[in-house]
């Protein structure tokens, strides 16, 4: 992300697409106060086609983690739920025991702009005709089920999914072109499409959040300077930069 580094060394990050723009922000604090430079990549494989059967006749879900053990080049990596890391330690991707939640991300239902549905609750779902989006991988990975299992929907809303996307960014842009009538996501992706896009809230007791977390890879060339970086994610100064995207983060 910068043009020039300072010159105080570099570490390296790999974000989950929707995770980078707080991200971001926060790295710009870093490197002014530390001299530190941060590069971000954010995954693009597995998130080049945006329906998860024309893509790869199957989910695909360790797409994540893989193109990052296949770079090998990265210090950190941000995902936007703790399983993936979970997954990440189990399979020597991810170091274990080192890692930081950053903040939380708060489950919401996505409809086009103008809602012509007229989606105000998930069990509007259930409507007949009502066409949904949820995605197989990554952060959203099974939070419709989480969500439906909670209020005895799971087989009315099964029924009426039609579109099963590759992560957040192929989710919103299905909602955003009208592709679907709702999805499952998260009320952080107001930001993404602001104009195409409206976030229907939950009831709180119907509310799903999952950690937005970052991990030290097992390959880190820069594990002194990665160790920084994580430790300023989860300090008051950082986690401004998230609450400002949306983020639930912890009182300071």
């Amino acid at each position: 992300m910068t043009q020039q580094h300072p010159s105080n060394g570099c570490v390296r990050i790999f974000s989950a697409r929707a995770c980078a723009a707080p991200l971001e922000k926060a790295a710009q604090l870093f490197e002014q106060a530390t001299r530190i430079a941060v590069e971000i990549s954010v995954c693009n494989r597995h998130c080049a086609r945006p329906v998860a059967e024309e893509a790869t006749g199957e989910t695909g879900g360790d797409d994540f983690l893989l193109e990052i053990a296949e770079a090998g080049i990265h210090d950190l990596a941000i995902g936007g739920a703790e399983y993936l890391l979970d997954d990440g330690e189990v399979r020597g991707i991810v170091r274990k025991r080192q890692r930081r939640t950053i903040g939380y991300r708060t489950s919401a239902l996505l409809v086009p702009a103008g809602n012509p549905k007229n989606i105000r609750s998930v069990q509007d779902l259930a409507r007949p005709g009502v066409r949904i989006a949820v995605s197989v991988i990554d952060c959203l990975k099974g939070l419709w089920e989480d969500i439906c299992g909670r209020l005895g929907l799971i087989e009315p809303i099964r029924n009426n999914i039609t579109y099963h996307a590759n992560g957040c960014v192929a989710i919103v842009e299905a909602v955003a072109t009208e592709q679907v009538d709702a999805a499952f996501g998260w009320t952080t992706f107001g930001h993404l499409e602001p104009d195409r896009i409206e976030i229907i809230a939950m009831p709180r007791e119907q509310q799903v959040l999952r950690g937005t977390c970052v991990g030290m890879l097992s390959f880190a060339r820069q594990p002194d300077l990665a160790e920084r970086f994580m430790d300023f994610l989860i300090s008051p100064e950082s986690r401004r930069c998230y609450r400002e995207f949306g983020w639930v983060v912890p009182a300071e």
